[in-house]
């Protein structure tokens, strides 16, 4: 696959993901509080960074950073990989 294909695959994860997450927030119950919940704890997490020195406190929020951007490969990938299994069955069942 190309690098631009690629890339436009990405952006258009990233859309359909911003969909999914937005339309779960609104129909699932359970993961709207979810939502909620750490949103409400993240101002108690705030407070506790403050307290702690910047060494520390960068520390801990590189951590966080790096856990993000493995959680967001992890997702695009399997997205992808889902992509590409779909195609694979639509081909096997002479779909297209």
């Amino acid at each position: 696959m190309s690098t631009e294909y690629i890339e436009y695959l990405k952006g258009l994860f990233f859309d359909i993901h911003e969909d999914i997450m937005k339309n779960m927030r609104d129909t699932d119950k359970k993961y709207s509080e979810l939502v909620r919940n750490s949103t409400e704890e993240s101002v108690r997490i705030q407070e506790i960074l403050k307290s702690l020195n910047d060494e520390d406190r960068a520390f801990i929020l590189r951590n966080k950073d790096c856990a993000g951007r493995i959680e967001w490969i992890e997702r695009e990938t399997l997205y992808f990989q889902g992509y590409k299994d779909c195609i694979k069955l639509l081909n096997v069942l002479e779909l297209i």
